[in-house]
């Protein structure tokens, strides 16, 4: 199984795959990882789906940050995509088989997975400000919108284009940020319990924090960072003003457990789920 990111090599799945792989009885499994800068040219994404494609030993792939663009720059190397993959137009799971190449957008399954450990099985009906508008951005504020009722989401960016993109997807306002300034600011205005979710990549595939040191949390707000791993100054700062916090380690979870299912070929259930668990605790 292939791994498509930007620094796979410090991810903690290279400690946790073995042991998982032989809970789900496929223990002859291994990982490799394959490294894409961030703003790749269009024949970096090509190149790592043609060797997932290409390789008679692949069973698949899960990819992070390129989510977009391997949709985007690579779209005819496969041979079928899933209803999410077409209409977000992002790939996070490849699944390769002999004479099949399948492209699948798990993160609107994965988020919502996440999203009900950190609050419980009642739906949100509150404010959610989501700081970028990336895949699993996007992701998120569908599933929001399926299985939840919110009172309003919010998506920022800092490219236009992202976020045109973005609304033709899903009912959630679209803010144009150039700053953490701007951020703060929409932070500002957020009533209490409000949701705030770092899913900008700041913090791990980038420096840094999408607000600044002076932002200020609502009242009872929820922080959820979506990476587990950097510097995580975003949740630094929601913790320092008592807002309940929440890393991405859970989001992680989920999100590997499902793609190695499918791309590796075996059934997740609730019971082998709480083996990865616990393996990974």
């Amino acid at each position: 199984m292939y791994f498509v990111g930007v620094t796979t090599g410090a991810s903690a799945i290279h400690g946790l795959f073995p042991r998982w792989a032989r809970l789900a009885g496929v223990s002859e499994a291994s990982l490799a990882g394959i490294d894409i800068a961030l703003e790749a040219p269009p024949e970096h994404y090509r190149e790592a789906v043609a060797k997932t494609r290409d390789d008679p030993e692949s069973g698949g792939a899960l990819v992070t940050t390129h989510k977009i663009g391997i949709f985007a720059h690579a779209r005819d190397l496969f041979s079928e995509f899933d209803a999410d993959a077409q209409s977000l137009g992002e790939v996070s799971c490849i699944v390769r088989r002999p004479g099949r190449l399948a492209g699948l957008a798990v993160d609107t399954l994965t988020a919502g997975l996440a999203l009900r450990d950190l609050i419980g099985e009642r739906p949100f009906r509150g404010h959610v400000l989501i700081l970028g508008a990336g895949g699993a951005a996007t992701a998120l504020a569908v599933h929001l919108y399926r299985a939840h009722q919110p009172a309003e989401v919010i998506l920022t960016d800092i490219s236009a284009a992202r976020l045109e993109r973005v609304r033709r997807l899903t009912p959630a306002r679209c803010e144009l940020v150039a700053d953490p300034e701007a951020h703060d600011h929409l932070l500002a205005a957020m009533p209490p319990g409000s949701l705030i979710v770092n899913a900008t990549g700041m913090g791990k595939d980038r420096p840094g924090s999408p607000i600044t040191p002076a932002a200020r949390f609502p009242p009872s707000a929820l922080a959820w960072e979506f990476n587990y791993r950097g510097e995580l100054a975003f949740l630094e700062s929601a913790r320092a003003q008592g807002a309940r916090a929440a890393d991405g380690w859970s989001y992680f979870l989920h999100g590997w457990s499902q793609i190695m299912a499918r791309a590796l070929g075996f059934e997740l259930t609730p019971e082998l789920f709480a083996a990865f668990r616990a393996a990974a605790s």
